[in-house]
């Protein structure tokens, strides 16, 4: 093995322990349009029990992708990503220093809309959208492969310190 391929091999093994598993993922073409509808109609959630607004955050957005993509791979709605990390763990792994941080995970939703509906009507995941200290959110959404096909959505929201 040659020097700069070594270097390639240790270069990458360095990537996949930093950012974590590595999976293929298919994102929605109209990914941006089915956040920000979520993005709309969880504000209104939050606005309708008297609460500030939420704000997208790149860092929480690229952890809650990370996980969507994760959980798409394995058709999974787990909180646990497939080498075993944590929201804690997938926080930090993308720098975001946190007071406060929740997740929501769903699958099957064909809009964001209707993703807030559901999380709306379980107590644990209403709780999460309407925890008072949250200011950010980061939402990822991916499609596992055919013949399943389904959305997989990731809520991360969060109070950075």
């Amino acid at each position: 093995m040659t020097k700069a391929s070594l270097s390639a091999v240790v270069m990458l093994a360095v990537t996949i322990l930093v950012t974590g598993p590595v999976v293929a993922c298919e994102v929605p073409s109209d990914a941006a349009a089915l956040q920000q509808e979520l993005l709309t109609h969880l504000n209104a959630e939050r606005r309708a029990a008297g609460l500030t607004a939420l704000k997208l955050s790149s860092k929480l957005d690229k952890a809650a992708q990370a996980l969507a993509c994760d959980n798409a791979e394995r058709k999974s709605i787990s909180h646990e990503s497939s080498d075993g990390a944590t929201l804690k763990t997938r926080l930090k792994r993308v720098g975001y220093a946190f007071r406060t941080a929740a997740e929501n995970t769903g699958r099957g939703f064909a809009s964001g809309k209707r993703a807030v509906e559901w999380w709306m009507g379980s107590d644990k995941h209403r709780a999460n959208i309407l925890l008072r200290k949250v200011r950010e959110v980061g939402i990822g959404i991916a499609v596992s492969d055919a013949p399943d096909s389904k959305l997989h959505w990731i809520l991360d929201l969060g109070a950075g310190r």
